[in-house]
């Protein structure tokens, strides 16, 4: 949606004014990015002993800013046209993925089958299994999924799971495993481009590429981009070693400028797949679960633009946010059903 100087104004006024609430609540307290969830019910009894443990005071801590912002994002969100859904494309079989893993970090768990679950929650039958080891163990334990992304670099891993070798090891690994799991579709390459200010170098994307497809030339390479980062720096180097996008909105209210940001993906990455990931925690301003609302808009722009062959499919991270934010989760998977 076209978002005037008034109303982007607006929106940066609450934005400033959540960004001061967060940095003051930080100040007073320790709270790890991602680590955070809403309150539990007086009876809630954690049945996963290998789960990490979340803040549940977060959200109150950032009140009424974090309200205040989701007021005006819901305000323009209400007075936007809607796509009529009735004729888009479906999320399901061949376009919906639910990306996860075993981390101990932004409130994960370090259960092998924790990416299972998730998956099997919102019935996907397709996964991205990132962080974990990438072993015969655990592809096996996937092995009933249709197609399978996994990890190859070390960024976000859980400790030991790179097992001591490059990224470019990992994916020449992942090319001679593919052969035995047919259901391994490609490589995830995640937060490439974040380690990188104004330029994304080729290097490390060139050498990664083609030990991926050293075993198996069919494998596509995935790479994590953010909407915040298309305006900024240059991808024009890794342009031969990308076969698919996965853009990602980091900040809540760019989901409004959803058609705009599609665009300056196109343009940063000329002639190249995206797949839309979705977020069920709001990492960019609140570092909360995501509105529903928003979630609906999103995958119903989602499918818009996988109708138009623009958009291939649908991320949905993932599987460490059900229990974290179950209001969030449980609206994914009744739009899912219901679309």
């Amino acid at each position: 949606m076209k978002i005037s100087a008034e109303q982007r104004h607006r929106l940066d006024l609450a934005i400033e004014r959540l960004f001061s609430k967060c940095h003051e609540v930080r100040k007073r307290r320790t709270v790890k990015l991602g680590e955070t969830a809403a309150p539990r019910p007086a009876d809630y009894v954690e049945d996963d002993p290998l789960c990490g443990k979340v803040d549940t005071e977060w959200v109150k801590d950032i009140e009424p800013e974090n309200s205040a912002l989701d007021a005006v994002i819901l305000e323009l969100l209400h007075a936007a046209p809607r796509p009529d859904t009735s004729s888009l494309v479906k999320l399901g079989d061949d376009n919906l993925w639910v990306w996860g893993g075993p981390t101990p970090y932004w409130g994960g768990s370090m259960a092998d089958d924790t990416l299972v679950k998730g998956a099997d929650y919102f019935h996907a039958k397709n996964v991205v299994y990132v962080y974990g080891p990438t072993s015969d163990k655990m592809l096996a334990l996937h092995g009933k999924y249709k197609r399978m992304l996994c990890q190859i670099n070390a960024n976000c891993r859980t400790p030991g799971a790179q097992g001591g070798g490059s990224d470019e090891e990992n994916a020449e690994i992942l090319s001679r495993l593919s052969l035995r799991y047919p259901n391994i579709v490609g490589a995830m390459c995640d937060d490439v481009t974040t380690n990188y200010m104004k330029i994304v170098l080729p290097e490390r994307f060139e050498a990664c590429y083609r030990a991926l497809k050293k075993h198996n030339p069919a494998l596509r390479m995935y790479g994590v981009v953010y909407t915040h980062e298309l305006d900024k720096k240059d991808f024009s180097y890794i342009q031969p070693y990308m076969d698919v996008i996965n853009l990602w909105f980091w900040h809540k209210d760019e989901i409004l400028e959803y058609d705009e940001k599609i665009e300056l993906c196109r343009r940063a990455f000329p002639d190249k797949p995206i797949v839309q990931g979705i977020f069920l925690h709001e990492y960019g301003r609140s570092d909360a679960g995501n509105l529903p609302e928003l979630l609906t808009y999103q995958l119903d722009k989602a499918r818009e633009y996988m109708t138009r062959g623009i958009v291939e499919g649908v991320i949905l991270l993932g599987d460490r946010e059900i229990k974290k934010w179950p209001e969030s989760a449980e609206a994914v998977r009744k739009y899912l059903e219901n679309q």
